[in-house]
């Protein structure tokens, strides 16, 4: 079966699937298609700066390796610094040691990147130009550059000083360079030449290619380890310990840029390895720097619609407020008449006669259900009092007085005072039955006529339960149906707590409670199933007769024909336990009743 949906909904429905969903699938495309130029561009861009800072890298460590080589085949150094190693007179070493100094700083005048050079003899003697940063001169011939040049005479090797803890210079920032020259005629001493270069000249070529367009540059060397970084904690690092760039290979030189979600960002990572040096440029953006233009053009685009949405909703309130609002009004009251709330509507949102019209019909229907329902509601009152009347009227009143005297007169002479006590309250009770035709009397008298019931029901069944009642003062002068307790109280006493074997007690409370007068008469018998209260609200119990056997069903047809559908009684129970039965009467004053 297909649901039926309402105006709105409708509405609703065809400005979403019409209008919102095409919107933010072409927004979705648009920003998918112009997202991928972008990246594109940026990636030709990338490519080109990375290739240009390889390019004069690989020129710097070129021109490192020169001046090494260069220093390593100096004719006229060598052969100095071959004599200083054997001078005894300390004037002449000073002499020579300073030619050898002029020498290196022509030979190096405008290179500021040097930090120190030294030579190693063979025979152990250390020739130091400028200060190194290292500590003993044993450790250089412990590290990797001094076994690896020993092993290759002549060739020129370098490498960063984090390669190993066991290394030169570990944890600092520099590159060393190292050559085992040759033996021959101008050398014949000299087995080992270390070079101490700065790496700011390799910062200076790497500050010319950063900016905030192009992202984070991280350069690594041929093993991988990292010489230059932003970020001070990678420096001495290998590409492959650090997490967002272990998918990069530097044995190739493909260019694959990658993402990679980087704790709550997303990083766009390119490389670039040199075919020559083996070094890698590393470049690491933003994406969401990368994509801001797509991100501005997504805000537009929402603002355009949001400026759109808005126009539309004016224009449709402009539209629908004469149709849509006048007809949930109308519906949301004529859904209140299956709950007995007969409530007439008055129309003010609508310049439209049709309606108008609907409103006008509806409330004269409501007028008529209304006047329906008071005819009925009098009539039925009319009836209980017929009925009562027909009641009265099968018992002579005068008749059943007489005889009553004459039993309690009887009492007093014989000193049964139980039977002479049980007389007066059955005369008190038949007193309040007939001598007032109101239908209402006040809570203090309901409360004594109950009194009187209560002793008779205790000679009857021996006086073997307790009835204790707990109702507030402000509610005794309150009026309440003429004794409309009775029969409750009469339920719980026989068929409550008369077959139990334990204590007996009935309790009976009065309060006020959400503008209602609330009693409750609750006992601790045999108690009922959910089944036996229906079948009590039912009135599917056993027929009686004489005011004290009126039935409960009987007790809240009268509460609802003299006060309303919404007042009545209700029954709780668990089995064994207890049963409470809840009355609920309106608040009434003398005035109202």
């Amino acid at each position: 079966m297909i649901k039926n949906k309402s105006m709105s909904k409708k509405f609703i429905s065809s400005f979403i699937i019409l209008i919102v969903i095409p919107f933010f699938i072409i927004t979705i495309v648009i920003n998918s298609l112009y997202e991928g130029v972008l990246v594109s561009h940026y990636n030709e861009k990338i490519e080109q700066i990375m290739v240009q800072l390889s390019s004069d890298i690989e020129i710097e460590l070129r021109r490192i390796h020169l001046y090494t080589a260069k220093v390593s085949n100096e004719q006229e150094l060598l052969p100095l610094v071959n004599s200083w190693y054997h001078e005894k007179d300390s004037i002449k070493k000073l002499e020579t040691y300073e030619k050898i100094e002029t020498k290196l700083d022509y030979l190096f005048a405008y290179q500021g990147e040097i930090n120190s050079i030294v030579f190693f003899s063979k025979n152990g003697e250390v020739f130091k130009y400028k200060d190194p940063l290292y500590k003993n001169d044993s450790d250089v011939k412990k590290s990797s550059l001094y076994k690896e040049c020993m092993g290759n005479k002549g060739k020129v090797l370098s490498i960063n000083n984090f390669n190993s803890s066991n290394d030169v210079n570990a944890g600092r920032i520099d590159f060393l360079v190292g050559v085992s020259p040759e033996y021959n005629w101008y050398n014949s001493d000299t087995e080992f030449i270390y070079f101490e270069i700065k790496t700011d000249l390799l910062n200076s070529i790497y500050s010319r290619f950063t900016n905030d367009t192009v992202g984070k540059m991280i350069i690594a060397d041929s093993k991988g380890n990292i010489v230059i970084s932003p970020d001070k904690n990678l420096l001495g690092k290998n590409i492959s310990e650090v997490k967002y760039l272990n998918k990069i290979s530097n044995k190739n030189n493909d260019y694959a840029p990658y993402k990679y979600r980087y704790k709550k960002d997303i990083k766009y990572i390119s490389k670039y390895t040199s075919d020559k040096s083996g070094w890698t440029v590393i470049n690491i953006i933003d994406y969401k720097a990368l994509t801001k233009d797509t991100t501005n053009i997504t805000k537009v685009l929402l603002m355009i619609f949001l400026i759109f949405n808005l126009l539309f909703i004016l224009y449709s309130k402009m539209f629908f407020k004469d149709i849509i609002k006048p007809i949930k009004e109308l519906v949301e009251t004529m859904k209140g008449v299956k709950d007995e709330k007969l409530e007439k509507i008055t129309i003010t949102n609508t310049n439209l006669e049709e309606i108008n019209e609907l409103g006008s019909s509806y409330n004269k229907m409501i007028n008529d259900i209304k006047d329906l329902i008071a005819e009925r509601d009098l009539k039925e009152r009319e009836r209980s009092k017929e009925e009562i009347k027909a009641l009265q009227a099968q018992i002579n009143p005068h008749f059943i007085y007489n005889t009553l005297n004459v039993i309690k007169l009887m009492a007093m002479i014989s000193k049964a005072e139980n039977i002479r006590k049980v007389t007066d309250s059955f005369m008190k009770l038949l007193r309040a039955t007939f001598r007032s035709k109101s239908t209402f009397i006040t809570v203090r008298e309901e409360l004594e006529y109950l009194d009187n019931y209560t002793d008779i029901m205790k000679v009857r069944f021996g006086d073997n339960f307790n009835i204790v009642v707990n109702v507030q003062d402000n509610v005794k002068d309150l009026y309440i149906i003429k004794l409309i307790l009775q029969p409750i109280v009469e339920n719980a006493i026989i068929h409550g707590i008369n077959d139990i074997d334990r204590e007996k007690y009935i309790t009976i409370s009065g309060f006020l409670e959400n503008g209602k007068l609330i009693f409750q008469v609750e006992d601790n018998g045999i108690g009922m199933t959910e089944d036996e209260i229906k079948n009590v609200l039912n009135n599917k119990e056993n027929d009686k007769t004489g005011f004290n056997h009126i039935g409960i069903n009987n007790v809240r047809s009268r509460i609802k024909l003299n006060c309303g559908q919404e007042y009545g009684l209700k029954i709780e129970s668990e089995k064994n336990k207890f049963t409470r039965v809840t009355l609920i009467h309106p608040i009434l004053t003398e005035e109202e009743r």
